[in-house]
């Protein structure tokens, strides 16, 4: 699912079922996040994109916080759910084929959901926002441990070298995560592209010999 995939944010005071109303919740403070950071959104203006009342956003999300980490967990749910379901196919005895898939559809999900990367970059590598970031970083270490799993098979199979899974896993998805910066989608290469010629030299070095 890609920014473009979650509710559009209608701008009007009726009401809206619970749920459908705090993904428009989510998916305007990604956008504003990422436009303006997080001490440069307010959550009036929040509220003024969706066409609410401050008031009554609070009914849904207390504080500015609260609403940030909100929607970090969502973010990373979407992106653990593209992994679900780019890995379901592929048996677990093939981890080479199963790293390609994950690495791929990071890539593929990052491109498509650029809002949502800012909003992540700049809270993990920033100082603005999220004073106890230790209850969001679980979440990105989740996602790390899958990608970690998968390399650790292909180390037990002697499809890879024995060197530290975490290492490698942090390589992967240091250029994964680096790619939205300078790949233009309506350029030449797909973001899968960018992605098997990436994969294939790092992991061209951790092949045995």
């Amino acid at each position: 699912m890609t920014q473009a995939d979650e509710p559009e944010l209608v701008k009007h005071s009726g009401k809206m079922p619970g749920e459908k109303r705090k993904a428009q919740i989510l998916s305007a403070a990604t956008k504003l996040f990422a436009r303006a950071g997080y001490t440069g959104t307010s959550l009036r203006d929040v509220a003024e994109e969706c066409g609410m009342t401050k008031a009554a956003l609070y009914y849904h999300f207390a504080d500015k916080e609260t609403l940030l980490r909100a929607v970090v967990e969502h973010r990373m749910s979407m992106l653990n759910k593209v992994i679900d379901a780019a890995l379901a196919d592929i048996p677990e005895d093939q981890p080479m084929q199963r790293i390609r898939a994950f690495v791929r559809a990071s890539g593929r999900h990052i491109d498509n959901d650029r809002a949502g990367w800012v909003v992540g970059a700049r809270i993990f590598w920033s100082i603005d926002a999220l004073a106890d970031r230790d209850a969001v970083i679980p979440l990105r270490d989740q996602y790390e441990g899958r990608l970690r799993a998968e390399i650790d098979k292909a180390i037990a199979a002697g499809e890879l070298v024995d060197q530290d899974s975490g290492m490698i896993s942090r390589l992967i998805l240091s250029w994964v995560n680096y790619t939205p910066r300078w790949h233009k989608p309506e350029g030449p290469l797909s973001v899968e592209d960018v992605v098997d010629q990436f994969l294939d030299v790092t992991l061209a070095g951790l092949r045995p010999r």
